[in-house]
């Protein structure tokens, strides 16, 4: 069973689907499947199947198979499926793939050398493909810094390219009943964390990572641009690091708004009604410049600005509400926004500083996993993200799923998920 790596523990109920590598999953193909159409806002719908698929091999006895339970649709999937280029990316994607790397399941099998899980347990899972999943015994610099979602080693190994799990060909991802994961990148859930809450685990660790790297101080005045669900951890991650400092939120949709404050936000501005410059340079003191092209420039502005959509418009308002030696920092997937105007960098000698996955942090003298930070946060309720509720959708229902994740405005979702 599994490429002739010994399992010491499975589920017998569902050995039999195990046994005959048989599972039905979400399919992302290179090309276009016959019959298949999609709406011109999302194009990459028609490059999508739900089919039946082989369980993935366990790559060696250190991994697990998990059985999916909820699986979230990532504004990446969506960036993909939307066919918005990132060129620079490219080396480390590769079709056909599962998606699905907002993981949360239950352990279905566990590989021979695998210590401490048993099936049936309820787990979160980091899905970080770096060397040591990859099978290099001599870990990159950035593997051995905690560095692991800009691993240098993605393209390479004993697995396909991708850096995490629903992004690798190899591993499946949470679009499917199961997939497979290194045991050493699972993380037990206490009964305090219910399931929804626990599929909102990886993007809540995203943005504690980019909070842990770039911490507000007591009572500061931080930004954060858009309200999606990273817009909504960020907000919820700086409140849970620093509960003293003051979060400004800038949400396009009134439903976002409301969760913002209910995450901690103490300002919500409206993106679409609201002079968001003039509102932020209110509450930071300080004078607001009119710009003959548009926009305006903060004389002095905010020391931390979180950009979670990084769109020209707002790309361009994190820079020039950025005080002088401040810091931009990139949560959205900025790949070739046009029209970005880039002065404010020199002008204002700002840090601009990308923010990607998860690792490990070192923060007020302590050196830990984002993940484990993420679940203790949760578990010990400095952080409660129980307002965020997935609408979760079947497996079969992928395509009513992905449109109306992609039409906030219309069908009011935050989040939209698959219930395995």
């Amino acid at each position: 069973m599994h490429s002739g790596f010994e399992v010491q523990q499975f589920n017998p109920d569902s050995a039999r689907h195990l046994e005959a590598h048989c599972m039905k999953a979400i399919v992302f193909h290179s090309q276009q499947i016959p019959g298949q159409t999609a709406p011109d806002f999302l194009p990459g719908l028609s490059h999508l199947e739900l089919s039946e698929t082989p369980v993935p091999d366990l790559p060696n006895e250190n991994w697990v198979v998990i059985k999916s339970k909820i699986a979230g649709i990532c504004g990446s999937d969506l960036r993909f499926l939307q066919g918005k280029p990132m060129p620079a990316a490219e080396p480390y994607f590769q079709l056909p793939a599962t998606p699905g790397h907002e993981l949360f399941g239950e352990v279905e099998a566990v590989g021979k050398r695998v210590k401490g899980f048993h099936v049936g347990e309820r787990v979160s899972i980091d899905p970080s493909l770096g060397c040591r999943e990859r099978g290099f015994k001599k870990l990159c610099v950035q593997c051995r810094n905690g560095n692991l979602g800009i691993c240098e080693h993605l393209a390479e190994g004993c697995l396909k390219p991708g850096p995490l799990i629903g992004t690798c060909g190899d591993t499946g991802g949470g679009w499917g009943e199961y997939f497979v994961a290194p045991g050493h990148r699972l993380h037990p859930l206490p009964d305090t964390i219910g399931d929804d809450e626990a599929s909102l685990i990886e993007p809540f660790a995203v943005c504690l990572r980019a909070v842990l790297n770039n911490p507000p101080q007591k009572k500061e005045l931080v930004v954060v641009i858009g309200a999606g669900t990273i817009g909504l951890m960020n907000v919820a991650a700086l409140k849970a690091i620093e509960p003293t400092c003051r979060v400004a939120c800038i949400a396009k949709y009134p439903f976002q708004a409301e969760l913002a404050r209910k995450l901690g936000a103490e300002f919500v501005s409206d993106a679409q009604k609201d002079d968001v410059m003039a509102r932020i340079g209110e509450l930071a003191q300080t004078k607001l410049h009119p710009l003959s092209h548009g926009g305006a420039l903060l004389a002095g502005g905010v020391r931390l600005v979180y950009d979670t959509i990084t769109s020209a418009i707002t790309l361009n308002q994190a820079l020039r509400m950025a005080r002088g030696k401040g810091s931009v920092v990139i949560l959205g997937l900025a790949a070739l926004p046009e029209q970005v105007d880039w002065t404010p960098i020199w002008l204002k000698e700002l840090r601009v500083i990308g923010s990607i996955t998860y690792g490990v942090e070192v923060f007020k003298g302590k050196r830990a996993d984002t993940f484990a930070r993420a679940v203790e946060l949760l578990a010990k309720r400095r952080a409660d993200l129980t307002s965020v509720k997935p609408r979760k959708y079947p497996l079969h229902q992928y395509r009513e799923a992905l449109i109306e994740a992609s039409s906030k405005k219309t069908s009011g979702a935050v989040k939209v998920s698959f219930a395995l």
